[in-house]
């Protein structure tokens, strides 16, 4: 009797990769359909493995007692909107891209954000095209600044930090980091104290982990030490940052301005986000909505990766069941 195929829902199907969807469908039967946060469960019911990006945080509520799904399969490096303690009890798999770094070291489209938000928001870039299209040409208005001959301090210099860091040596600053990892790449000055860092650089990127010891790794005391006129930028994960310090610092004129491709809370985000009401007032912070790894080419490469790895624990998980 021919075994009947897994099943696969895909919850965010916005851009999936085709190649990807053809290597699970190989496998599976695919459904590709957007999931509201009140249908996870009953999709947990219905399904073996789960798919999803960044849209959903998945808890024990989620789950439920005993879901038929065995597999979370989400193509990001930080899973920290999964219960993973939850899905450990309930015999889950989690699939990511956390600790892949040798595949990891292809994609790059978060490093290249980085730059982007730099650039954006120390040339006025997004109010200067604003001004413009709302018919004036006040070029005086948009004084900016240049990155080359600045120093730029990266807060963790992983696969992330060391390619930020050779993208800002390009532009001709001096780069710093600070990481208590022993792998600290050679071709970056380490910097011993976080205080240190954030005293002397003009450019401050948040490039860290997230998980329980860097909560706030960012946090009121160590803002308030920040080099007068620094800038900085998060494209790692809200938490590691304290944002009500963060807006202090900005009201204040301590901080000259910040770009966050992260929030805290995320994807529950809303209008009435202080730090969203004042970018709304002020041209000096700029927020994306986590904008990091999307693009096209970021999904193809890191989709594929992932089914495959999905492809392989639904056979490793075949070959286990009772013949």
């Amino acid at each position: 009797m021919a075994r009947v195929k897994p099943r696969i829902r895909i919850a965010e199907p916005v851009e999936f990769s085709p190649t990807a969807l053809e290597r699970l469908r190989a496998v599976a039967d695919v459904e590709l359909r957007p999931c509201a946060r009140s249908e996870i469960r009953a999709a947990l019911a219905e399904c073996d493995v789960f798919w999803f990006r960044l849209a959903h945080r998945i808890g024990r509520q989620e789950l439920g007692p005993a879901p038929r799904c065995r597999i979370l399969a989400t193509p990001v490096t930080g899973i920290d909107h999964i219960d993973l303690a939850a899905c450990a009890e309930r015999n889950i798999r989690v699939l990511s891209l956390r600790g892949e770094v040798q595949f990891l070291r292809t994609v790059r489209a978060t490093a290249e954000l980085t730059v982007g938000l730099a650039l954006a928001l120390l040339r006025h870039i997004p109010a200067a095209a604003s001004s413009v299209a709302r018919g004036e040409w006040l070029r005086d208005q948009f004084h900016g600044r240049e990155l080359y001959g600045k120093r730029a301090g990266l807060v963790g210099v992983g696969r992330l930090g060391t390619l930020v860091a050779g993208l800002l040596r390009a532009f001709g600053m001096e780069v710093v980091g600070y990481d208590p990892r022993p792998d600290f790449p050679p071709e970056v000055a380490r910097v011993d104290r976080l205080a240190d860092l954030v005293a002397s650089s003009d450019l401050i990127s948040i490039h860290a982990s997230y998980h329980a010891g860097s909560h706030r790794l960012i946090g009121r005391d160590l803002i308030a030490r920040i080099k007068p006129g620094a800038v900085l930028i998060n494209t790692a994960r809200g938490a590691i940052l304290d944002e009500a310090a963060l807006l202090e610092a900005l009201e204040r004129g301590s901080l000259a301005g910040a770009a966050l491709d992260v929030l805290d809370g995320e994807p529950d985000i809303h209008g009435d986000h202080p730090l969203i009401e004042y970018a709304r007032r002020r041209e000096n912070l700029l927020i994306v909505p986590h904008l990091g790894g999307n693009t096209v080419e970021s999904f193809e490469k890191t989709e594929y990766f992932l089914a495959e790895r999905v492809v392989a624990a639904l056979a490793s998980a075949e070959a286990e069941e009772p013949r």
